[in-house]
């Protein structure tokens, strides 16, 4: 299963502790300006355990309810329906997990957003490619399931929390979703700019010549761990986990071993 990290780098632990400071004023920030994002008919979507732990050991959301999205949509193939029974099936074989894992790591957080009606969601969602992915997988299956409440989305960059809160309108993202992860095509319909550069890198990602790959076939010489330090710190707009990064890692190892 992915690992997901709210934090990618965790390596110097004062910074880390500087950024926590800051998401927790900015969090206070937003809800002293919109109140009523934080009520008890909302709920709040975020990218991931590791933040949506921090969220709740600070108590960050008010009266709403709040879960994580614990996936990698950039990652193994998707099928056309979210959350469907073939969707958790195909991305459950995708991470080399079992159905029933995959539910609970998944599914089992995302309850509230199948059994509760809202009158407004917030997603909370970095700018990078990981990330708007995920984001796309959640706008698709707004508009697949009919929802008809308001959608807020709350974006930010991983390095500096400060968050850009925009509301957006349903109506395209199923078919994006389906253009872009189901057909890995372009998509030629409206989305915000920072969705757009996502998909391109997205796109990019799936090349068995990718940027990334390139990168570790010149660097070979170095230790996995020396190598992550320095894919994290190259391409931030990637969004990758360990995980991703160390399967690339593999590939590249298996493709460059001589067979006896």
């Amino acid at each position: 299963m992915p690992i997901q990290s709210f934090v990618k780098l965790n390596i110097n632990k004062e910074g880390e502790f500087k950024m926590n400071i800051s998401r927790k004023l900015e969090v206070e920030q937003l809800r002293n300006k919109n109140s009523e994002l934080f009520d008890k008919d909302v709920l709040n979507i975020l990218n991931g355990q590791m933040m949506y732990e921090e969220f709740k050991t600070e108590e960050l959301m008010g009266e709403s309810d709040y879960a994580p999205f614990n996936e990698a949509m950039c990652v193994n193939s998707v099928t056309a329906q979210v959350f469907d029974e073939e969707f958790i099936k195909i991305r459950a074989e995708g991470h080399n997990s079992s159905v029933e894992n995959y539910a609970k790591k998944v599914i089992d957080p995302l309850e509230n957003l199948f059994a509760k009606k809202y009158k407004c969601i917030v997603l909370w969602f970095g700018e990078d490619m990981f990330c708007q992915m995920n984001l796309l997988t959640l706008l698709s299956y707004l508009e697949q399931s009919c929802y008809e409440g308001k959608v807020y989305l709350n974006s930010f960059r991983e390095d500096e929390f400060k968050v850009n809160q925009i509301e957006l309108e349903l109506g395209d993202y199923s078919t994006i979703y389906n253009e872009v992860l189901v057909n890995h095509k372009k998509t030629y319909h409206k989305v915000p700019p920072v969705m757009y550069q996502a998909i391109d890198l997205y796109l990019e990602m799936l090349k068995e010549d990718n940027i990334v790959m390139k990168f570790i076939s010149k660097n070979k010489g170095l230790s996995n761990q020396e190598l992550l330090t320095k894919l994290f710190y190259l391409f931030p707009t990637i969004g990758y986990g360990d995980t991703q990064y160390i399967e690339l890692i593999n590939k590249m190892k298996k493709k460059t071993t001589p067979k006896i």
